[in-house]
């Protein structure tokens, strides 16, 4: 680039900057990724010279508005910090407050010990949720989407699995520090999201659907290598979990020349990333090298995020939670962002640490921070998307489409109880594999764990079409919105709260708990399908999902045998079934399926939206309260016979779609036996893949449903195209 280009560049960015600013507030950053600009017209034509638009005249009231609210944020979060931080000294510390910031080596051990605990942990905590904070604020400014995150995109998870890898297989490489491995991860998962989202050109909902299934396929294949390294990963879950304690001051230096570094980077990124925020042709003409930015924040945020994971674990949502707060605050300098974000985001981790610590002699229990911030995700990601309702997103949603063909329905049931026998019968010992005529043993353990797989399978499936029919959104299930994480969540606080009000938790009592658990989020779902886009819905489910994920840890982290039961029923197994009880797991699910089938006339009518189903006589609330209790009982059943389960319920009706299944009639019979003999091949798999050890179905079904979600994703292009 010649010199005269330069400087004509840097006249204009320096004349011109106030104007880009105030076209890419916050509140409108998704219009302006989605909506043509101003500036499309002369991009548009082969003539036109680059020229930004004439600068606005300074909006006093709303810059004063901001910044008062800017302010009250900010004391808010330093009060709640200050507060609970002198709540632990007032428990912890003993000497004089004067002698908490000597140097550590003039205290004696037991003062050193709590120094650390209390002042290099607070550190550790504001500098690494500050930097959480400044790398959510870059990803929201690379692909401008309001809801990427270093947790929407999956770039946490794929550090994290790559550490678990080199720990348990490539120890060597750990001697030059777990950086390196996070960083490898990391690029790998982001990149992995980039290129699932780049040919609908990081469609904003496309891109967190992405991020979504990468975090659940990376998840899956850690629990796998965590099942069978539990010794040797025990340590590792620790870490994953999140703990902020520290016991030297190294991590502290670590994260302060990060910090420091980080700044450095990003100063000569200001202005071409403000520039970057228009048109890519327009920031292009102006001699912006895009692709070169791109690489260095993509960089810049694998490093930082590597780093802070390697330190300190798998912290979620505090950066998503310091962006948030950034947007609603309305600042639109991209330098002012970064600098809030930091401050936002560190005292967010620094009251959830303290909290976390203020609590555990409560519960008797160690709680690790990570996990605290995913208990916390839920609430965030339900604020989020209510503030997002009014901007406009582009709806291209991953669906597939069927040509409408007659479905003989015998034929397919004759084949689901083929693959019932096939599952039962030919199966693999240690004399290999072969047809097994032991009856007794195929009626004890085979027959019951298939039979429950197939009604699992079924209600999965059914719950699915009923969801995406009821909420017209091709990505609903009962997996993606929450609905099964709930009734699983349920279930444990039943499991742990009804002896203690004097009930037997016995399945009758779970079963009402779970139900209460998965109706909770229904009743949340279609509360908020009332206000915010389609595409915005399907964040409940990121949410409730790393709030299932923050119980699951701490369950593991608490030592209870009561709850260390229950981890093998989480990961979504039929090894617990039983043949005294599967028979009225099938009745449940038979009748289940009669009651779906009767509510279909009122269902396909309500699906055309509930103006018109009135209109056409529909009792719309109480057709939407009976399928409301339809869906979670399905969900809550499977849930409880084998656990939450992924992607059954969303992949199986595009299936059924697929093969000719257009209308609801023979979509959902169809799906209903497409998701039996699904689940029970997924089931069957994970008993004989590597033989003699075991796979959960659950984690069999969530690889099979990835992969075809990512099949789904890319057939994005061609449905936009239509």
């Amino acid at each position: 680039m010649s010199a005269n280009t330069t400087n004509h560049i840097n006249s204009n960015i320096d004349n011109n900057v106030d104007s880009v600013h105030a076209m890419t507030s916050p509140s409108q950053t998704e219009t302006v990724a989605n909506s043509p600009s101003p500036l499309s017209a002369s991009t548009s034509s082969k003539h036109a010279s680059p020229q930004l638009p004439n600068r606005p005249k300074p909006d006093v009231t709303s810059s004063s508005n901001t910044s008062w609210r800017l302010w009250v944020t900010f004391i808010g979060l330093i009060a709640l910090s200050g507060w609970s931080g002198w709540a632990l000294l007032d428990r912890d510390w003993t000497r004089p407050i004067s002698e908490l910031f000597l140097p550590s080596l003039q205290l004696d051990i037991a003062s050193m010990a709590t120094q650390l605990h209390l002042v290099a942990t607070s550190v550790v905590a504001l500098l690494a949720g500050g930097l959480l904070g400044v790398v959510s604020i870059l990803l929201q400014q690379l692909v401008k989407n309001p809801l990427a995150s270093d947790t929407t995109l999956g770039v946490g998870v794929g550090a994290q699995l790559a550490m678990l890898i080199v720990t348990l297989f490539l120890p060597s490489l750990a001697i030059y520090g777990g950086l390196y491995v996070a960083f490898v991860g990391a690029v790998i998962s982001m990149g992995l999201v980039f290129a699932l989202s780049a040919p609908s050109r990081f469609n904003p909902l496309i891109l967190i659907l992405a991020g979504l299934v990468v975090n659940i396929l990376l998840a899956a294949v850690a629990n796998v290598l965590v099942l069978f390294f539990a010794e040797r990963s025990n340590g590792m879950l620790s870490w994953a979990a999140g703990f902020l304690a520290q016991s030297s001051w190294d991590t502290s230096y670590a994260l302060i020349t990060t910090a420091v570094l980080a700044m450095l980077v990003c100063l000569p990124l200001l202005k071409p990333l403000t520039l970057m925020s228009l048109d890519d042709s327009q920031a292009r003409r102006l001699g912006v090298p895009i692709n070169g930015i791109r690489a260095l924040v993509v960089l810049v945020v694998a490093v930082v995020t590597a780093l802070v994971i390697s330190e300190v674990g798998l912290i979620g949502f505090i950066g998503l939670g310091a962006a948030s707060l950034v947007n609603a605050l309305g600042i639109s300098s991209i330098g002012k962002r970064l600098t809030t974000a930091f401050g936002l985001g560190a005292l967010l981790l620094l009251l959830t640490s303290n909290v976390a610590l203020l609590l555990e002699p409560i519960l008797d229990m160690q709680i690790p921070a990570g996990a605290m911030t995913g208990i916390l995700g839920a609430p965030l990601i339900i604020w989020l998307i209510l503030r997002q309702r009014r901007a406009r997103i582009e709806t291209v949603t991953p669906m597939t489409t069927g040509q409408n063909t007659s479905i003989v329905f015998w034929r397919w049931g004759a084949g689901v109880i083929a693959i019932i026998v096939a599952a039962c019968l030919f199966v693999q010992d240690i004399n290999g594999w072969g047809l097994s005529t032991d009856w007794a043993l195929t009626q004890q353990y085979r027959l019951p764990r298939s039979l429950s797989a197939a009604a699992t399978g079924l209600m999965l499936a059914v719950a699915g079409v009923l969801l995406q029919t009821l909420t017209r959104n091709p990505m609903a299930s009962p997996e993606v919105l929450g609905v099964s994480s709930g009734a699983a969540l349920g279930v444990i606080l039943g499991f742990l709260l009804l002896p203690s009000l004097g009930l037997s938790a016995g399945a009758g009592t779970l079963l009402i708990s779970g139900l209460s658990g998965a109706m909770a989020v229904l009743l949340l779902v279609i509360w908020l399908a009332r206000r915010v886009s389609s595409g915005y819905l399907l964040l409940v489910g990121i949410g409730i999902a790393a709030m299932m994920d923050g119980v699951m840890h701490m369950v593991k982290l608490s030592g209870d045998p009561r709850l260390e039961a229950m981890l093998s029923w989480l990961s979504g197994t039929t090894y617990s079934a039983q043949p005294s009880t599967v028979w009225y797991l099938i009745g449940i699910a038979i009748i289940l399926l009669v009651l779906s089938v009767l509510i279909i006339k009122p269902l396909r009518v309500l699906g055309l939206g509930a103006g018109v189903a009135r209109n056409l006589g529909v009792a719309v609330t109480p057709v939407t309260l009976s399928l409301l209790v339809l869906v979670a009982a399905l969900s809550t059943a499977s849930t409880l016979a084998v656990g939450p389960l992924s992607f059954i319920g969303l992949m199986v009706p595009h299936l059924a779609t697929s093969l000719g299944a257009v209308k609801l009639e023979r979509q959902l019979p169809l799906a209903a036996l497409l998701g039996a003999g699904v689940m029970v091949i997924a089931d069957w798999i994970g008993r004989y893949v590597i033989f003699p050890y075991e796979l959960p179905a659950g984690t069999v079904a969530a690889i099979i449903g990835g992969g075809y979600f990512l099949w789904l994703i890319r057939k994005v292009p061609a449905s936009a195209n239509r």
